[in-house]
């Protein structure tokens, strides 16, 4: 059970680390639609330059919230393990 749990979490880590990384792309790619000084404001799609920018902020959000449930799920599973081997007379300063 903890080895899955500990697994779980990191596979979890690594998920919302690629999550952050898209989310970061979307960003950058709303970014890049500015207006350049001789682009007329009549041709620039806007909105969805827009909504690039607010999908990529939601799930760079979205991703932190993650990111932090499974650093604390790594937390709470090695606190578990640590008082297993405190219960079954091992300790970590023995080794």
């Amino acid at each position: 059970m903890p080895i899955s749990s500990i697994s779980g979490a990191f596979g979890a880590l690594q998920r919302q680390s690629t999550a952050m990384d898209r989310a970061a792309a979307k960003v950058a790619r709303a970014g890049l639609g500015s207006p350049s000084p001789e682009t007329d404001e009549s041709e620039r799609p806007e909105t969805a330059s827009t909504d690039l920018l607010l999908d990529g902020v939601s799930e760079s959000l979205v991703a932190r919230r993650m990111f932090t449930a499974a650093v604390r799920l790594a937390q709470t599973t090695n606190e578990n393990i640590l008082a297993a081997l405190r219960i079954g007379g091992y300790s970590p300063e023995d080794s």
